[in-house]
């Protein structure tokens, strides 16, 4: 990426370096210019991921400036780029560190919502939102709150109440659960869909009529009710004319079986292009074939079919395709109504609370962002979010979202305008986070332009992850897979799936390994002897395992990937029953309430929430004595005997005052009591669990029976980190995503082509047609149904995403392996990936009947050789065993002085003490404040903090600040005008002895930095030594054009420092 107006695309396939190439795409505009990273925006999709760039970043700096081997190919690549000396490239290298290191601030590689999040906090005042907005992550919690209280205000006269009860009615009606909270809340989620916020504007206007909806509801039901009374006519004229000719309709040829079953069909409710079979074709094209040969009614019968019964028969099949597409079309449209009505009162409910919280959903910022770009003036915006950024790298391509990128599309066409060059990298065959809006149609449409500027295509086709013949395998068999599915896609409408076949295009990887290396093998099962296909599945991947550390792969070189989470305890629990001695890791199996300790403590709060619950106290003394003590001790005795002798004395003898303490002392009080840490290996999970209840205190109450419940809802399915730990390790694919493994195992890989079953997935779609587009959005659950429709595009469409997504899961998984890949699916099953695997595996070797496939040889583990180079950046940290432990310690308690400090003065010294406490006021003030508008809202968040404790005092306040600022200089400080750093802390090295320095305010516009303190009382020599030395800092840390000031506030003067 050179500084021409152009975009870089780079297509990178799984193990093709595009981390590697996106860090010397990065450091590369480093040593072009030391401080260019002022003027890069780099984004990822994960913390992970930008972890990593930042890692790679900094250490591949340090190792070419240090001269460090493994730096050589970003050296070397680097040089063929920039034709510079590697001398030059060295010394660049170090002077780019140096002030990325002094300017971390500006070293912007971030995830995509932190990027959005810093542009809403830089509109925050445009936005009317508050100055401490809290950003909220958990969409569900939020609406579930909005849910609840939206029911709870319900009153007899609410309108909402009518619909809620006419849900529950259509519900009951159906033989469905009329508690329909849940389902409610879960449709609630579609606020946040990108197609129901960007295109729903129309159909929220008309959702504010509470009446149009029952009046849409009333035409559709009336229009499909029509439409079935024609079709039953139909049945009703066969059997009529039937019957005013004497004839029996088992009499005609098939009997039940025949035509009549046709008829029967209709008169059922049944039109769909399946009743229309071979029967009704052959007695459609002949009248002889309404009779049979032997027939006694034979000639009156074929007489009836000739003059009546046929031209019926083509009437109503003239009908029954165009009836049957418009009651498809009604049922669809009237299947989410009731909730449909129901979601702007949610919508609103949820913008309530969170304008009373002082809250914005993290979700909605691309929302927000994209609206105002869309509707204001994106260069206003481009001023507000830094208007510095020119070159603009954008990781994981494939997954962003149309919002995303709309608002993207304006910051790279900004760059591109000041004649700097940008990037984006992704690969289509790894997008599969489409649940997530992620829209790899965006990556697959970049072609030749970006508005008036070039865009250049550049492919990544080396995959250096993986052996020769797994890359082979991986070629060869998603070549065939597409060749399927589009043959398919051929025979239903006569043409190529250009979609899928432009999204599998650059598809084929080189190798650059000589040696022919790598093992792959695929199986089919099913059930047998008495056996599931799933327990099957489980027997064989234990074999397997226990094959592969036989032969000598190890334990930690075994990765097993599932579709399903689901998945992950079945096989985590099949291991710990059949095969202990493997140990089975993941982040899933590592949930909060697997921890016995953790369990215990939960028990202790129950208990002590309710001291009534009897069995609650002896499952804790159960608990207690056998993790604990290590007594097996049976149940009854605990029920009948007096538990208190079975739970430690300290508790059972200070009960009354443990159920006064605040939540977070009364967890470490009890680790201490019921000695948790006897019970080993159970650190990780005290670490976890505490910082869970920092979390939870952060937003609730000490409640008891609040936390309990937020333990029983989410806190028990947390997650700890399974960090290095020896053994097999199993991922979701998506989890998998961005990692290699030595060896793969995919157990299960039979998910369906089109979706999973018995799982809704709801499509936001447009109708085109009269009556149905009476709303601008309708939405529809995915069906075959749809094909016969007025949403057949929609199913097209939806259909098609599916089998990408789908297929893109299969690739993602299996260009994870490095060495070995190891697959086992279900044989024989239809429109599955198992279909796809047996399909495209019959084509690669020419057998019809096929069980197994290898290729290869296994592959064995080795000994992985140190990192033994000089990039100190890249060393790892020794590890260190930490313990839980509890002290106990007196607490004194005394008053804050945030409460106190500043409100004293009640003796002799009261005089002075004051305008000690307003200096202190106003130095906080003005560490605080950007601009005068900010000062009221300070103010009255320092009055609820307890720092100002007066009304008197704020005016006193406000008149000391107007006076203050009315110096020209000083006012032009808090215009807004300025980039801005409050008490900023600056570390500088004295004597080897890192000390803390923290100048007031430290000021930028362009080059130029102003550096101020505020002083409230006598002019001292220290002061001005004081800001010269930050001075000297700031020169250190690459800014030039400096300027000090102390300014002394009580007197309204400024002195000037200068450098010596």
């Amino acid at each position: 990426m050179d500084n021409a107006s152009e975009l870089i695309v780079y297509k990178a396939s799984a193990g093709s370096g595009k981390t590697f190439t996106l860090a010397v795409e990065y450091i590369k505009l480093l040593i072009q210019n030391p401080r260019a990273y002022r003027h890069i925006l780099a984004v990822t999709f994960t913390n992970k991921a930008t972890t990593e760039m930042k890692e790679r970043i900094l250490s591949q700096l340090y190792g070419i400036a240090s001269g460090d081997k493994a730096s050589d190919p970003y050296l070397q690549n680097i040089k063929e780029r920039t034709g510079l000396s590697e001398n030059e490239i060295c010394e660049r290298s170090a002077r780019a560190l140096s002030f990325l290191i002094h300017d971390y601030s500006f070293f912007r590689v971030e995830t995509i919502d932190s990027f959005f999040q810093s542009v809403m906090r830089n509109l925050a005042r445009e936005l009317g939102l508050g100055a401490n907005l809290e950003i909220s992550l958990n969409n569900d919690e939020v609406l579930d709150k909005a849910v609840n209280t939206l029911i709870e205000k319900l009153d007899r006269s609410s309108l909402v109440l009518i619909w809620l009860v006419d849900f529950i009615k259509d519900k009951i009606a159906n033989d469905k659960r009329w508690h329909v909270t849940k389902e409610i809340k879960s449709f609630a989620r579609n606020i946040f869909n990108e197609i129901y916020v960007e295109r729903g504007n129309g159909l929220r206007e008309k959702l504010r009529d509470p009446s149009y909806i029952t009046q849409y509801k009333k035409k559709l039901e009336s229009l499909a009710a029509q439409k079935k009374d024609e079709m039953c006519s139909f049945a009703d004229q066969f059997f009529g004319v039937l019957e005013a000719n004497g004839i029996e309709p088992e009499q005609l040829k098939g009997g039940k079986n025949g035509i009549m079953s046709y008829f029967k069909k209709l008169k059922n409710g049944e039109y769909d292009d399946k009743v229309r079979n071979k029967t009704v074709e052959n007695c459609l094209d002949n009248e002889q074939n309404w009779s049979t040969k032997t027939s006694a009614l034979k000639e009156e019968i074929i007489s009836l079919a000739s003059e009546e019964l046929i031209p019926l028969l083509r009437t109503c099949e003239e009908f029954r395709p165009v009836n049957n597409r418009i009651i498809n079309s009604c049922i669809l449209s009237l299947r989410y109504l009731n909730q449909l009505r129901l979601l702007t009162y949610i919508d609103e409910e949820v913008r309530e609370l969170n304008t009373k919280e002082n809250r914005f959903l993290l979700s909605d910022t691309t929302n927000l962002l994209y609206r105002l770009m869309k509707e204001g003036d994106s260069s206003f915006v481009f001023e507000k979010i830094g208007s510095n950024i020119r070159h603009v790298m954008i990781d994981e391509f494939q997954d962003t979202s149309r919002m995303q990128w709309n608002n993207f599309k304006l910051l790279l066409l900004e760059g591109l305008s000041q004649g700097t060059g940008s990037l984006v990298v992704g690969d289509v065959k790894q997008s599969i986070y489409r649940w997530r809006n992620g829209d790899w149609g965006i990556l697959n449409s970049l072609n030749e332009k970006l508005g008036p500027y070039p865009i250049r295509e550049e492919k990544l086709v080396v995959n250096r992850r993986s052996e020769s013949n797994i890359i082979r395998f991986n070629n060869e068999f998603f070549a065939k897979a597409c060749e399927w599915l589009n043959a398919g896609y051929q025979d239903e409408f006569g043409e190529d799936c250009q979609t899928l076949l432009s999204a599998y295009k650059e598809l084929a990887q080189q190798s650059p390994k000589k040696e022919e290396k790598g093992y792959v093998r695929i199986q089919f099962l099913d059930k047998k002897e008495g056996k599931s296909y799933s327990e099957v599945t489980l027997d064989e991947l234990g074999l397997s395992v226990e094959e592969l550390v036989l032969r000598g792969v190890s334990l930690s070189d075994i990765t097993i990937l599932v579709r399903k989470n689901k998945n992950i305890p079945v096989i985590a629990d099949y291991f710990s029953k059949h095969y202990p001695d493997y140990r089975i890791v993941s982040d899933e199996a590592f949930r909060l309430d697997a921890s016995s300790a953790i369990c215990l403590l939960v028990d202790v709060l129950r208990y002590l929430s309710d001291e009534s619950d009897t069995i609650a106290k002896a499952q804790l003394a159960v608990s207690y004595q056998k993790e604990v003590c290590g007594n097996e001790i049976d149940w009854n005795t605990f029920l009948l005997d007096d538990t208190d002798k079975f739970l430690p004395a300290g508790f059972t003898n200070e009960q009354d005052t443990l159920r006064l303490m605040p939540l977070y002392e009364l967890i470490e009080k009890l680790f201490s009591l019921f000695n948790l840490k006897a019970i080993e290996k159970q650190d990780a999970y005290f670490f976890a669990f505490l910082d869970a209840v920092l979390e939870f205190l952060q937003d609730n109450s000490s409640d008891l029976d609040t936390f309990i419940a937020y333990w029983d809802e989410k806190l028990c399915a947390k997650t700890i980190p399974s960090g290095e730990l020896e053994g097999i390790r199993i991922y979701s694919i998506h989890k998998a995503k961005g990692l290699e493994f030595h060896t793969v195992l995919v157990p299960f890989c039979d998910w369906g082509l089109e979706g999973e079953r018995h799982v809704t997935q709801l499509l936001w779609c447009g109708p085109c047609e009269a009556p149905f587009n009476a709303l601008d959005l309708i939405p529809v659950s995915y069906s075959k149904g749809m094909a016969q429709s007025v949403y057949r595009s929609d199913y097209l469409n939806e259909r098609l995403q599916l089998w990408v997504d789908n297929l893109n899961l299969l690739y993602v998984a299996f260009t994870r392996a490095s060495k070995n890949l190891l697959v086992w699916s279900h044989d024989g099953e239809k429109n599955t990936i198992s279909t796809l695997l047996y399909q495209a595996l019959s084509v690669m070797t020419g057998e019809e009947e096929l069980t197994v496939y290898t290729n290869g040889e296994l592959c064995l583990s080795e000994v992985k050789k140190e990192n033994n180079g000089m990039n100190r950046l890249l060393m790892s940290a020794e590890k260190q065993k930490v313990k839980m432990e509890s002290f106990l310690h007196k607490v004194e308690f005394r008053q804050s002085n945030r409460s106190a400090d500043f409100i004293r003065g009640e003796n002799e010294k009261e005089k002075q003490e004051q305008y000690i406490q307003q200096g202190r006021l106003l130095h906080r003030l003005f560490s605080v404040i950007r601009t005068l508008e900010d000062v009221d809202s300070v103010l009255h968040r320092m009055q609820l903090e307890g720092v100002v404790n007066s009304i008197q005092t704020v005016d006193s306040i406000k008149k000391l600040v107007r006076k203050a600022v009315s110096y020209p200089r000083v006012k032009e400080w808090f215009s807004g005008d300025w980039e801005l750093y409050n008490e900023c802390s600056i570390l500088q090295n004295i004597g080897g002895e890192l000390q803390i320095r923290r100048p007031d305010r430290v000021m930028i516009k362009g080059e130029e930095v102003i550096v101020v303190d505020f002083k409230f009382g006598k002019k001292s020599p220290e002061y001005a030594a004081q800001v010269r030395n930050y001075m000297q800092l700031l020169k250190q840390m690459g800014y030039r054009q400096l300027k000090g000031y102390l300014w002394y506030v009580y007197k309204n003067e400024l002195e000037e420092i200068k450098e010596y």
